[in-house]
């Protein structure tokens, strides 16, 4: 009996022995070791434009301010959390985590309801969103102090007011190129446009309004968001050169990030948010269901 337990003893050391120099080589082969998997997240995006409780001026681009509650609730109660575009942008440099069910919330051209009425929501919520700039008019409200809520925009005021309030991230949607008028439309290059002239243009207008947003309210944005969707072949080229990391656009597609994967954030689809539908029906489309259980 003796002589067979000094045989397992004398085995297990062997073992042991084995698994200490095992692990000693790995962590002097950094090419042995055992590396994480690359993780990848779903990201559905909404677009916003305009919220109102006047419910007669509902529409395709007005949401009415109970229906921007209820889709508030209605993730919230189905377990999402809302992300900015840093967020993603540091999930796919490996520089932060994300949960399982991540949803980004986008409102554009910056009305004064975001002050007035959107605000209050996502602090009720808990939840920020991405606020996508026009630096003109921003400049047009600031110069002429109006604040009528039905159709003002923002001053710069205003918009460093939101950016200190820790709710939205300001992004660039362009100076003065929000606009379909002498044969442009958004950022898509005009026929018999030069590549020269269309990239100065471009660099000019976005240049401006990042030096202005960063100005006015101490953001820099990293992301270009397309008014109307409307882009060349060489925009995202331009929009990289002039720095920024991502592009929001108008196509109704639902995104998948991937860690390492810089690339799929200069094409990020968003799902329009009109007036007329309920929460849960507008969701399922961005593959965000109720789950069991839910109101």
């Amino acid at each position: 009996m003796v002589i067979r337990l000094g045989k397992i003893h004398l085995v297990s050391g062997l073992v042991l022995l084995c698994g200490v120099l095992l692990l000693f080589a790995i962590r002097a082969d950094p090419a042995k070791q055992v590396l994480s998997p690359v993780q990848s997240r779903t990201l559905p995006v909404v677009m916003y434009h305009h919220v109102l409780r006047d419910t007669s001026r509902a529409g395709k681009y007005v949401l009415p301010e109970g229906m921007l509650r209820e889709d508030l609730a209605f993730l919230q109660q189905n377990g999402y959390t809302s992300v900015t575009v840093g967020d993603v942008l540091a999930f796919v440099k490996g520089e932060k985590e994300l949960p399982e069910k991540i949803v980004m919330l986008t409102f554009d051209d910056g009305y004064q309801s975001m002050e007035t009425y959107v605000l209050p929501l996502l602090r009720k919520f808990r939840m920020r969103a991405v606020l996508s700039v026009v630096g003109q008019f921003a400049q047009t409200y600031t110069d002429s102090g109006d604040t009528n809520v039905n159709y003002a925009c923002l001053s710069w005021d205003a918009l460093r007011r939101l950016a200190d309030s820790g709710c939205f991230e300001l992004q660039n949607h362009t100076f003065d190129l929000h606009k379909n008028s002498g044969g442009r439309k958004g950022l898509a290059q005009k026929r018999g446009e030069s590549p020269d002239a269309y990239r100065a243009i471009l660099t000019q207008d976005l240049t401006k309004n990042q030096n202005a947003i960063r100005q006015y309210t101490g953001q820099t944005p990293t992301a270009l968001t397309y008014p109307f969707g409307a882009c060349s072949e060489s925009t995202p080229q331009i929009a990289k050169e002039c720095g920024f990391q991502a592009i929001l656009t108008c196509a109704q597609t639902v995104n998948t990030v991937t860690q390492g994967d810089t690339e799929s954030l200069f094409s990020l689809g968003r799902f329009n948010r009109a007036a007329g539908e309920s929460s849960a029906s507008f969701f399922q489309k961005l593959g965000i269901r109720q789950q069991a259980g839910g109101t």
